[in-house]
């Protein structure tokens, strides 16, 4: 078994062993995750066995989509493909989100649950009623100048600063939704394809009502469609989701590696995934 550096010959081949666990990834969900960080694959007899992405994102780093093939559970794969990743990310300050399967692997590593993220989902979305924009707020598409001022508003969420990432969902999502208030802007959300249909995060803003008017808005026109939304269970976004018929599907737990960041007033209602965080 060999340890190598993922390209995109991969992809297929990646593709095909999340099918096999019935995770929702699309070929081109690998493709946008690989282009926007690294990745490793273990590979046996020209198979593909395994594999770990990750992304640096200044001085933090997410690390996702570590899979083993059923066929090639312990062996410890899973333990060599981290500890290559970790020597690659040495000095950095790690995220990643566990399975409960994967959460004793990572404890060994050094990782500490800090807490959980609920994956909220509709595979029919219900018409629902919008949260409206205060009086002091006002909603509208994000536009290019400004892309590096939302970036630096997002790394004060969770300390990622992430350029490339910020520049892909304006470039390739479906609607990049900015939040001002009083002419101010105070937040952001995305909704781009991913998996059976569509995905909304990262929700980026400083509190509640804000989140509930940025989701709302970007809702308006899926009704019918699967919608996904992965949330920090402990921000309150998640009650709300669920009166819209977006059922909790699964919680992972969030563990770090080094010292999380505390959010500057603002913070993530929403991910981009749980991979990339």
């Amino acid at each position: 078994m060999n340890i190598v550096t993922m390209n995109e010959q991969h992809l297929d081949a990646a593709y095909a062993l999340t099918q096999r666990l019935h995770w929702p990834h699309r070929r081109e969900d690998w493709r946008q995750a690989l282009a926007l960080g690294e990745g490793l694959a273990a590979v046996e007899n020209g198979e593909l066995i395994g594999t770990t992405l990750y992304w640096r994102w200044g001085d933090y780093a997410s690390i996702g989509l570590v899979i083993v093939a059923d066929e090639a559970q312990g062996k410890g794969i899973g333990k060599q493909l981290m500890q290559t990743v970790l020597a690659a990310l040495e000095g950095h300050q790690l995220r990643l989100h566990a399975t409960e399967m994967g959460k004793g692997l990572y404890e060994k590593l050094g990782f500490v649950a800090t807490g959980k993220i609920a994956q909220h989902q509709s595979r029919e979305l219900a018409p629902g009623e919008r949260v409206p924009p205060q009086a002091s707020q006002s909603l509208r598409p994000a536009r290019r100048e400004e892309l590096t001022a939302l970036g630096e508003l997002e790394s004060r969420a969770h300390g990622q600063r992430r350029p490339t990432l910020i520049a892909e969902l304006f470039a390739n999502g479906d609607r990049f939704l900015v939040l001002e208030e009083q002419d101010q802007t105070a937040g952001f959300a995305c909704l781009r394809r991913f998996g059976h249909g569509f995905a909304i995060g990262p929700i980026i803003c400083g509190d509640l009502q804000q989140a509930k008017v940025l989701v709302s808005e970007l809702l308006a026109g899926l009704e019918g469609a699967f919608v996904r939304i992965d949330t920090d269970s402990a921000c309150g976004l998640g009650d709300w989701l669920a009166t819209l018929g977006m059922a909790q599907v699964d919680m992972p737990v969030t563990m770090h590696k080094g010292k999380p960041w505390q959010p500057q007033g603002v913070r993530a209602f929403g991910l981009m995934s749980q991979a990339m965080a």
